[in-house]
């Protein structure tokens, strides 16, 4: 059995390699480690504007699923 491990590149690194390869330029590599730090929870947070324009409250995924399961049923599995 192999013994699967990490190996992943640095924020640095891949920001280099993606520039050498031509991925992106310069200025959205300046822009990658902030918007990474940003996306990884330094950014919204939950508050109660959905509720204040909708006039419902949030509800959980797990409820939303629920509640729409019928949409993602293919008629042919009916």
């Amino acid at each position: 059995m192999r013994v699967a491990s990490d190996r992943s590149a640095s924020m640095a690194t891949w920001i280099g390699g993606a520039i050498a390869a031509g991925l992106h330029t310069r200025g959205y590599a300046v822009m990658l480690p902030w918007l990474t730090r940003t996306i990884s929870g330094n950014g919204s947070r939950p508050n109660d504007n959905i509720e204040k324009v909708t006039g419902s409250p949030l509800i959980t995924s797990q409820d939303f699923a629920g509640r729409n399961a019928h949409a993602w049923i293919l008629r042919a599995a009916k």
